[in-house]
């Protein structure tokens, strides 16, 4: 009797989807995806941190560029370049942060003040029509009490604003410390990323390119912009006398980042605000600087700092920075655009290899019809 054949399974056909090798593939590739969502899971509480130390390092990278050719030494060069950073941003940032405050507090006293009228009473008061308009909003509407809540509210939003510093000193700390590095190491880095890169230099390169010139007309198209034009607006205010200018100088730096609203939201109601008040010459220089000034610097400004490095429609560029603020928070401004250019960078590279696969095909199909 001859022994049992024990080795049975080696005389039964492989099943196709019975295959080592593509098993340490699958489990190779469920592997990395999953450490990669654990890495994005680590990183994501300093997203913001990472993001605006890219971008700062993108906008900064020809001063730095001027920096390298006198300081040779690497660490003391990223070292003069992050303070360098840290004082343009901080000393504007502390000035803003303090004379809002200020202005804040004062005007909540005045308005939790229980003698507090509307400072334009008197001035609706010698308009009969006015007068009467008024004081039907007066008799539906309890206006003092109205004031009263709404300085809570404020008082309520500035104590979260303030609680959210620590936050955001933090996350301002976490960009300089990544700043630096990304300066010092900026030549093993882009290394880095062509080395991870599925796709080749050339294309890799590409994609850089679109990246770094969407963070440049980001920053330059619209944090530029809007600030100069909040910072027209609260000159305007101070010169004219109204209240609170630096603080309604940020409101319109604000707005002037959401595209088809814009600074016009504040200065409008204060010119209606002077008109009541019979300061129509104040109101009409209001306007005109509004009009003429702070809404076409933006027509002036965006052509020359950003020129031709955004390559989308403005109504993608509005739905990128709005679903980025909406998804990301304020770094949403930068990550949105980043986004929809990364996607359009890789549609892209796939156009061009499909074409050149379709080119190559129809060659071959020539060339063998001709021999």
């Amino acid at each position: 009797m001859s022994a049992p054949d024990t080795n049975t399974d080696a005389r039964l056909p492989a099943a196709p989807w019975v295959d080592r090798s593509n098993t340490k593939l699958a489990v190779l590739a469920a592997a990395t995806i999953l450490t990669l969502y654990l890495c994005y899971l680590l990183v994501r509480p300093f997203m913001p941190a990472l993001v605006w130390s890219v971008t700062l390092a993108v906008v900064t990278h020809r001063f730095w560029q001027w920096l390298a050719r006198h300081v040779p030494q690497p660490s003391l060069r990223a070292g003069i370049a992050v303070g360098a950073v840290a004082i343009a941003l901080l000393a504007p940032v502390t000035f803003l942060v303090y004379f809002s405050a200020a202005e804040i507090t004062e005007t909540v006293k005045q308005w939790q003040s229980p003698d507090y009228q509307p400072p334009w009473q008197d001035r609706l008061a010698e308009n009969p029509r006015l007068a009467e308009a008024w004081n039907w909003v007066s008799e539906n509407f309890d206006l003092p009490a109205m004031a009263q809540e709404t300085a809570q509210a404020i008082q309520a939003g500035a104590a979260t604003f303030f609680s959210g510093l620590a936050y955001t000193a933090v996350q301002a700390f976490l960009t300089l410390f990544v700043l630096f590095f990304l300066y010092r190491d900026e030549r093993s880095v882009l290394q880095a990323v062509r080395r991870l890169s599925p796709m080749s230099d050339q294309e890799t390169d590409q994609v850089l390119d679109r990246l770094r010139n969407t963070i440049l007309a980001t920053i330059y198209g619209s944090l530029v912009v809007a600030l100069v034009q909040g910072a027209l607006g609260g000159v305007i205010f101070f010169l004219l006398g109204l209240p609170g200018p630096v603080l309604w100088a940020a409101a319109m730096g604000l707005l002037a980042l959401v595209p088809y609203l814009g600074t016009f939201v504040v200065w409008a109601p204060a010119a209606i605000v002077l008109a009541l008040h019979g300061e129509w010459v104040k109101a009409g220089v209001l306007v005109g600087w509004g009009l003429c000034v702070i809404a076409m610097i933006d027509n002036l400004l965006y052509p020359v700092l950003v020129g031709n490095r955004l390559h989308q429609h403005s109504v993608i560029s509005f739905i990128a920075i709005i679903g980025g603020v909406g998804l990301f928070g304020a770094t949403g401004i930068v990550l949105g655009p980043v986004i929809v250019a990364l996607t359009f960078a890789l549609l892209d590279i796939w156009r061009q290899r499909t074409s050149d696969i379709w080119r190559q095909r129809t060659s071959d199909a020539a060339a063998v019809e001709a021999g």
